[in-house]
This record gives C-alpha cells, sequence and structure tokens, in this order.
C-alpha cells in the first residue's frame, strides 16, 4: 500500500524523539537537527516533495544538517529508506535504534515484498 502523510509524520516525529533520546557524542548535539527544524518550518512542503516522488530513485536528505544522512526513495508508493553517512560514528546509538525504527515502520529499503504489511498505509 502507499504511504501517506500521517505515517510520514509519525516516523519522523519518532526519529526527533529518538535523536533527543539518543543524542551523539559529547558536542555533537541532537541527530536529527535539520529534520527538526524541517518538520517545525517547512513539514507540508517536505512530505509533499516525498509522496510526489515516483522515481525510484533515491534522495540525500542530510537530517542534522551535516553528515548523518537519511536516503529515502519512493518505489510504488512505498516510503523506503536508511541512515548512512559520515557522521554515524558519534551518532551510533541514535543510528543503531533509528534502524530498528525504520524497520518497524516497515520502510526498510531492502524490505520490498509487495504484500508486506507496514505501519505506513
Amino acid at each position: 500500500m502507499k504511504t501517506d502523510r500521517h505515517a510520514l509524520h509519525y516516523l519522523f516525529n519518532d526519529l526527533i524523539k529518538l535523536s533527543v533520546e539518543y543524542p551523539g557524542d559529547r558536542g555533537w548535539g541532537i541527530g536529527c537537527s535539520s529534520l527538526l527544524e524541517t518538520m517545525i518550518l517547512r513539514q507540508k512542503t517536505f512530505i509533499d516533495k516525498i509522496l510526489d516522488d515516483d522515481s525510484g530513485d533515491f534522495h540525500e536528505y542530510r537530517i542534522n544538517g551535516a553528515g548523518l544522512k537519511m536516503h529515502w526513495r519512493v518505489v510504488f508508493g512505498k516510503f523506503q529508506c536508511y541512515i548512512s553517512g559520515d557522521q554515524v560514528a558519534p551518532y551510533a546509538d541514535f543510528v543503531v535504534h533509528a534502524k530498528e525504527l525504520i524497520r518497524k515502520y516497515g520502510c526498510n529499503h531492502r524490505h520490498i515484498a509487495p504484500n508486506a504489511k507496514s505501519k505506513l498505509h
């Protein structure tokens, strides 16, 4: 099923909560500082951009405004993503929990089974 606006909102809010609960190493701040700003200031535009994409290509979004990245794509209307980047090490606890959260929501980019149950529909 297609990913809807509310599901993306919940996923992104849960990622932000995780980044507050598991901040980066001392002096690094929270891992989703840029995502937090986007969800406050440009949420509709950001989510519309995702929902309107049908290219199937991965896009890069710097969730902390620097080297911690969320790579995302939409395949057959289903949002998929993963966290990576050259700043994964300072945010190791957040990244581990974010990967679990992404799997829980059924958005793991490696899981493309069309009949799979997802919390994002």
